[in-house]
C-alpha cells in the first residue's frame, strides 16, 4: 500500500489530489509484474484500466501483416501507458510489451473515471500528456516519411544527446536501446541502423564504443539529421 501511494503521489496525473482520495485510489490499485518480452496488451483488445510504469520499460508498437513493427514510444518509470482508450471507450490502438522485467501499477477503468470526474485537474493532466504524445507522433511521422535511414539515425542521436545534455563536441551519452529496438522505432532494419552508424563514424561525426556514442562534429551530425537521402 505504501509503495502504491508513493507512486501515485509522484505521478503528475495525481499532483492535485488530496491524501484521502489517493488512499481510496491506492486501495483499488494493483501492482502487476511483467517479465521481459511479455505482452501487456494487444492492439484491438478492450481497455480495462490505467497502467503506470513503476520499474522497467514498456514498448508501445504496431505490427504490420508482414511481421514488421513500428515503435510508437517507450515508457519508463513514472509514465502512463496508452491512456486514450480510457476516454474514448475504444480498444487499444497499439500493442505493448515489456522490454525488460517490469512492474506496473494498474488502476481499473471505473475507479479512474470516477476519480477524474471528481477531480478535473486529473483530466487536465491527461490532456496535457496526450498533447505531448500527439506532438511526438507527428515528429515520428515526419522522421519516418521525410528522412532517409541515415538521417533518421542521425536525428535519433541528436535527440538522445540533447536529452542527456551531451549535444556538444566531445559530448558522450549511452544509447538506451539496442540496434534492433532503434530499428523498430525508426521503421528500418538492424542492418540499416548499423550501416548508418558506421557511415557517421567513418565521416568523423561520431565515435562509438558499444552503446556509448561520442559526438565529434555537432554541426555535421545536425546536418546529417536534416538530410533527405537514404
Amino acid at each position: 500500500m505504501s509503495e502504491v501511494l508513493a507512486a501515485l503521489r509522484a505521478h503528475p496525473l495525481f499532483a492535485g489530489v488530496g491524501e484521502p482520495a489517493l488512499a481510496e485510489v491506492a486501495s483499488r490499485a494493483l501492482v502487476r509484474t511483467l517479465p521481459r518480452n511479455a505482452l501487456l496488451f494487444r492492439r484491438g483488445e478492450r481497455c480495462h484500466g490505467l497502467y503506470i510504469v513503476l520499474e522497467g520499460r514498456i514498448q508501445v508498437y504496431r505490427a504490420t501483416r508482414d511481421g514488421r513493427e513500428q515503435v510508437l514510444h517507450v515508457d519508463g518509470p513514472g509514465r502512463a501507458v496508452a491512456e486514450v482508450p480510457l476516454f474514448d471507450g475504444g480498444p487499444y490502438p497499439a500493442s505493448a510489451r515489456a522490454l525488460e522485467d517490469s512492474r506496473l501499477l494498474f488502476l481499473p477503468r471505473p475507479a479512474f473515471q470516477e476519480l477524474y470526474r471528481r477531480h478535473p485537474e486529473i483530466a487536465d493532466a491527461v490532456i496535457r500528456d496526450l498533447g505531448r504524445r500527439l506532438r511526438d507522433l507527428v515528429a515520428l511521422v515526419e522522421t519516418v516519411t521525410l528522412r532517409g535511414v541515415r538521417a533518421r539515425v542521425a536525428h535519433a542521436l541528436v535527440e538522445l544527446a540533447e536529452a542527456e545534455g551531451a549535444l556538444r563536441p566531445g559530448g558522450t551519452f549511452v544509447v538506451p536501446r539496442t540496434q534492433e529496438e532503434l530499428a523498430r522505432q525508426l521503421a528500418t532494419t538492424r542492418d540499416g541502423v548499423a550501416r548508418a552508424l558506421a557511415v557517421l563514424a567513418r565521416a568523423g561525426i561520431i565515435r562509438r564504443r558499444g552503446r556509448s556514442v561520442e559526438i565529434l562534429d555537432v554541426a555535421a551530425l545536425e546536418a546529417a539529421a536534416q538530410a533527405g537521402g537514404r
